[in-house]
């Protein structure tokens, strides 16, 4: 039955990509304008388009923190590849507006992780979903609303989409940066917003919904950035996130975090591709309603503070980049003093999503510095790749401590993601999208069905 689940679901993602491929769904789809309402005149003025996107990501991560016995990461290689095509029905109201529902599949494959001949120490290890047959990890399917006002740009997205639809500059204690590569999608409802000056956007995801062993989680996130002269501007990065726990562990947390932030640019004044320094404080709120002490008292609100400051220069493609931070630990709930309370579980995944080195496993505040030397050959608006190599260092324990620090680990990571829907629709570059477009509106339009490629 496994096996015949499936090709099922094979068979339902390559009819996807074929169905967007052919112009039959268009057929269908013509009289979408007239159920919504709006009077169509021809192909040309409110087309109904069906195209189709692909992603591609591949992920190269070698961990080795031996230095600190494993404590912040565990030593190991990840190899992971995800291939996600898409089928898209868009419909153009006016030239302004543009409507688009999409439905796609993720196919992830850790590579290398094949099913072993037979089970002699790890059952795990021997499970058939290692198949390639077993590589669905999750379709996604959403609605999307442009609208182009002046120089600006509104969008907004609702279902299950990818993270990827997020612009803002999030510091590493809100979104860690394999997140993209694990959780590659959002449940929820986005809305953001762009323009030569400000960017801003808000993110409602469900994390997760409440049940026996399923914890309840949902988290608010948002960024933005004012651009004050060409070489500064002034931003912020936020998050909220509320969890209930499972019913077998059960916790009532609220965790809040707040980045407000200075950048400044001076790289197209010094004649280099970047130079830039982004500084700011990380504050947070965190409480657990749930916990009761010995002498039937409530937990007490934490208030993390800290300082974190980013150095960027690059130039031929060749990059430095180094994160300071400067505080108290922001994942309290991780704590050893916390898990004779409640569960562990409960607070790890659930409610913190930031870098593990947040949780600076010290009592008082520390340091904790990010040194990253990358190599970034191709960083265009529908492909990217980045080499990198990256070392961890904290504040050496003292003597009544685990005995790490400073140095804790390093990380060799090499990346590649493909959108081909930023090739067709290019936004990042203002001249590219121009001449993209002229070209475009040159083309004889056929009658009858669109199909865009």
């Amino acid at each position: 039955m496994k096996f015949k689940s499936s090709v099922i679901s094979v068979a339902i993602s390559v009819a996807i990509f074929l169905a967007a491929s052919s112009g039959l769904a268009a057929q269908s789809l013509l009289d979408l304008p007239g159920l919504l309402g709006m009077q169509q005149t021809s192909a040309q003025d409110n087309p109904v388009k069906v195209e189709y996107n692909v992603d591609f990501h591949y992920f190269f991560d070698l961990r080795n923190f031996e230095a600190c016995d494993d404590i912040f990461m565990t030593t190991e290689t990840y190899n992971v590849a995800r291939f996600s095509p898409s089928a898209i029905v868009r419909f153009d109201q006016g030239r302004n507006v543009t409507h688009r529902l999409a439905l796609g599949v993720d196919l992830t494959k850790n590579l290398g992780a094949n099913p072993t001949v037979q089970s002699t120490y790890s059952d795990s290890e021997h499970e058939q979903s290692l198949r390639n047959f077993d590589l669905i990890k999750d379709f996604f399917f959403y609605y999307n609303y442009r609208s182009r006002m002046g120089k600006g740009t509104l969008d907004l997205y609702a279902g299950i989409y990818p993270r990827t639809v997020l612009g803002g500059d999030y510091t590493r204690a809100i979104f860690a940066d394999d997140l993209i590569y694990y959780d590659p999608n959002l449940e929820g409802v986005t809305l953001k917003y762009e323009a030569p000056r400000l960017k801003a956007e808000i993110t409602a995801d469900i994390v997760g919904k409440r049940g026996i062993d399923r914890v309840g989680c949902e988290m608010i996130s948002t960024a933005g950035a004012f651009k004050v002269v060409d070489w500064a501007s002034l931003g912020w990065a936020a998050s909220y996130a509320h969890s209930k726990g499972n019913y077998l562990a059960y916790c009532d947390t609220d965790v809040a975090l707040f980045n407000p932030y200075v950048k400044v640019d001076f790289g197209s004044k010094s004649g280099i591709q970047e130079l830039s320094l982004k500084a700011g404080a990380i504050a947070s709120y965190q409480l657990d309603y749930s916990i009761i002490n010995d002498e039937g008292a409530g937990d007490k609100v934490h208030f993390p503070m800290g300082a974190e400051a980013v150095l960027r220069v690059r130039n031929w493609d060749l990059g430095l980049e180094n994160t300071f931070y400067y505080g108290d630990n922001q994942m309290v709930y991780r704590s050893s003093s916390y898990a004779d309370i409640s569960s562990a579980e409960v607070y790890s995944d659930a409610i913190y999503s930031g870098e593990t080195f947040y949780y600076t496993r010290r009592g008082y505040p520390s340091w904790y510095n990010r040194l990253e030397v990358f190599w970034q050959p191709l960083n265009g608006g529908f492909i990217s790749t980045r080499i990198s190599a990256i070392g961890h260092f904290i504040t050496p324990a003292g003597e009544d401590e685990n005995r790490i620090g400073p140095f804790v680990g390093v990380q060799g990571k090499a990346s590649l993601l493909f959108n081909l829907d930023a090739f067709r629709h290019p936004r990042g570059n203002a001249d590219e999208g121009r001449r993209v477009r002229q070209a475009r509106q040159a083309r004889p339009v056929p009658d009858g069905p669109v199909l865009s490629l």
